[in-house]
């Protein structure tokens, strides 16, 4: 479903990803662990148009998209809940969550996909009215969510999901991620927290410095001595 193939990306003279090639097939969870600092969220905003690529190729469903623009990325299917939840803080609720659906032209559609978010997640329905801004870090997260689920994703990546959040709300988001999943969507999980990660995804890549210097399954990578040292806290 998605190829990325020697993706270079800087910022000025300095390279924050350096030949990187990974791949997700349709329908799997696969997670990017590393360091902060190591390139992650700027490999997924490559990805979505958010930051230029300098060199290689990003390809979604057999379609250049490297080259496209941001809006034109979410158009085709690639939808990114970004680092911080982003959301709208002087919109409300469902304002938010209509402006995930941005692109749909039929008001009904809208209307009956908010109604569905709110059913998957309860507490947007009782916070309808209620501007963003003064909901929850894990309330915004929630909708953050369920805007990125507005667009009718094929492909749904997450930078970040957990940062900031309760250990209870931060076994909630994993939950949430998996319940996505479930329901066909592909995930690409870009996340600090490895032993979350590593637990839900079917493959995942360690990134170190821009460059990917180990890919695995999920679970063999968890029982990695050198994962298990470095972002496990786990002596080997």
């Amino acid at each position: 479903m998605l190829n990325i193939e020697n993706l270079s990306v800087a910022y000025g003279k300095i390279a924050a990803i350096k030949e990187v090639s990974l791949h997700l097939d349709a329908g799997e969870i696969v997670a990017i662990i590393g360091a902060n600092g190591a390139g992650k969220s700027t490999l997924i905003n490559a990805v979505s148009g958010v930051v230029p690529v300098q060199s290689g190729t990003v390809r979604f469903q057999d379609a250049e998209i490297h080259k496209m623009p941001a809006w034109k990325i979410a158009r085709q299917g690639v939808v990114q809940i970004p680092e911080g939840r982003k959301v709208f803080p002087k919109m409300t609720v469902r304002e938010n969550l209509e402006m995930g659906a941005y692109a749909e032209k039929n008001a009904a559609d809208t209307l009956r996909h908010a109604e569905e978010m709110e059913t998957m997640f309860p507490v947007l329905r009782e916070r309808r009215n209620q501007l963003a801004g003064t909901l929850s870090g894990g309330e915004q997260q929630m909708l953050a969510i369920a805007r990125g689920l507005m667009a009718r994703p094929k492909l749904l990546m997450f930078d970040e999901p957990s940062m900031g959040l309760s250990p209870v709300m931060v076994e909630k988001v994993f939950q949430i991620i998996r319940t996505i999943h479930q329901q066909g969507i592909t995930v690409l999980l870009v996340e600090q927290n490895a032993k979350k990660s590593l637990q839900i995804a079917e493959r995942a890549y360690v990134l170190e410095t821009g460059r990917i210097t180990l890919a695995d399954t999920g679970a063999n990578l968890l029982e990695n001595a050198l994962v298990k040292r470095a972002y496990l806290g786990i002596a080997s």
